[in-house]
């Protein structure tokens, strides 16, 4: 089926190239990997961009951007799977930077599609950093919740990359206020979460307003479902890239469950975010948010919160105070759960618990992100020992559930590796006694097997191995197929 192998080194990773056409067989291909000596210039970017990389501290390509970078710069479509962290933005920002010309008012050469304005004006902010001083391309983001006729403006003075949430752009577009008829490169970023929030639909509204000479290019975290229709509809024979999530020895992930009792949280947070840098803490709805940013507040503690009810030049504030170490805590809902890249975050905490896996995956994964150690502490009630229980375990997460009071001083150590001296809690499955008698202890009850010890093997710190989303699908290893059911892509035959 192919003629040719394509070597390249990514990090000792195996991961796979596929050719996609729409919803067909796939016939996938591993790209042999032995280190990581690849570099910038060696995949085709030029020195002005590398230099410019340099100054971030950027000296060599992770490995999702060792597999796309080639082929993206020579105008392929491509479809990019990497986990969160991964280092996509500069998978496809260095071929938009390097590509682009300049546009003319109106009518952008480039756009990037982003699912949340945390994400928009992230994106910008990393695309500017890197023409800086160079070719003088115009970035400017695009989103809902400030002044439209403000970016309007922007627009007819001229803007050459376009980063945008889809309903800002299908407003921008219904305007008259900018045309897509000459874009040459469009980036979709993030597209499962843009399939999960229902934009799918406003996507492929745009992508029908683009010019049809132009490249494509679709990253995300998972590439099925609806996104499926996205690609067989509005790509040319795009090339599928693959990193396979697997047990990294300079990525640490290390998971801690502490069921506590839930007037004690707040102190809990106060406790563990006094050995942590950066804290970033997840809460369910705007007013527990508030609530619990108050209550740090009045134990002294440096926190703001980020909600959407939160303006946005006001979010936008929160977030460089809480990036540049100004605040050590950010209480935040589910809406900071995606697309944030806080390097130096060292401790995630699940307040309330998540409503399901994927989001106990987005949440977890603000941390440990490109190569740095992080830490994710979620707070367990009684009633929700269970519903811990089968998180991890649908997650492959290793480690025991352990009860933790508020005296032990390990709690202030959490973020730098320290374990709670906390009583192992039992997970049990048996039925209740028909009797109504106390023969059967009830599921989810406190177990008695006494203390952990503080270096016990994978009781209470792992490193994350199995982080799934529970659908069973695999690539990589010996197939390269999933379990049977679904097709794993969408082969076409010959590049």
């Amino acid at each position: 089926m192919f003629d040719d192998t394509i070597d390249t080194e990514a990090n000792d990773v195996q991961p796979i190239l596929t050719v996609i056409d729409g919803a067909a067989d796939m016939e996938p291909m591993e790209l042999e990997t032995t280190s990581s000596s690849l570099s910038f210039s060696d995949l085709g970017i030029n020195q002005e961009l590398v230099r410019a990389l340099k100054r971030m501290g950027v000296e060599s390509p992770t490995p999702i951007q060792a597999l796309t970078l080639t082929d993206a710069l020579a105008g392929r479509d491509i479809c990019g799977k990497a986990s969160t962290g991964s280092g996509k933005t500069l998978a496809f920002g260095l071929p938009l930077l390097q590509n682009t010309k300049k546009a003319r008012p109106g009518r952008p050469a480039a756009l990037v599609l982003v699912p949340t304005r945390e994400l928009a004006v992230q994106v910008r902010e990393v695309l500017s950093k890197l023409v800086m001083g160079g070719k003088g391309l115009w970035i400017e983001s695009f989103y809902g919740g400030v002044p439209i006729d403000r970016q309007m403006r922007s627009l007819r003075k001229g803007v050459d990359i376009v980063v945008a949430t889809p309903g800002r752009l299908i407003d921008l577009l219904n305007r008259g206020s900018i045309s897509l008829g000459e874009l040459r490169q469009v980036v979709i970023d993030e597209a499962d979460l843009m399939a999960d929030m229902g934009f799918l639909p406003s996507v492929e509204e745009i992508l029908s307003h683009a010019s049809p000479e132009h490249q494509t290019m679709l990253f995300s975290a998972t590439l099925d479902g609806d996104i499926d229709r996205v690609v067989s509809r509005y790509m040319k024979d795009p090339l599928a890239f693959e990193v396979p999530k697997v047990d990294q020895a300079d990525v640490t992930m290390t998971h801690h469950f502490y069921v506590v009792d839930g007037r004690d949280k707040a102190a809990m947070i106060e406790a563990m975010s006094a050995g942590s840098e950066r804290t970033l803490v997840f809460v369910r709805t705007r007013d527990g948010a508030e609530r619990l940013t108050y209550e740090l507040e009045d134990m002294g503690v440096d926190a703001e919160m980020l909600t959407g009810g939160v303006k946005q030049g006001a979010r936008e504030r929160v977030l460089r105070k809480f990036s540049a170490g100004r605040v050590s805590v950010l209480v935040a809902t589910d809406v900071a759960a995606r697309g944030l890249d806080i390097s130096g975050l060292d401790l995630v905490v699940h307040y309330d618990m998540p409503d399901d896996n994927k989001s106990f995956v987005h949440r977890s994964g603000r941390t440990a992100r490109a190569g740095e150690a992080g830490v994710v502490v979620t707070l367990v009630q009684r009633n929700q020992i269970r519903s811990a229980g089968r998180i991890k375990k649908d997650l492959g997460i290793e480690g025991d559930l352990l009860k933790v009071s508020l005296e032990d001083p390990a709690l202030r150590g959490v973020a730098v590796g320290e374990r709670p001296r906390g009583e192992v809690v039992e997970v049990f499955s048996a039925p209740r006694s028909s009797s109504g008698g106390g023969g059967a202890r009830r599921s989810g009850g406190f177990g008695r097997s006494g203390y952990a010890p503080r270096d016990g093997g994978s009781s209470g710190s792992t490193r994350r191995s199995s982080y799934g989303s529970g659908s069973g699908r695999s690539y990589g290893g010996d197939s390269g197929r999933g379990d049977g059911g679904r097709r794993e892509s969408y082969g076409r035959r010959g590049r």
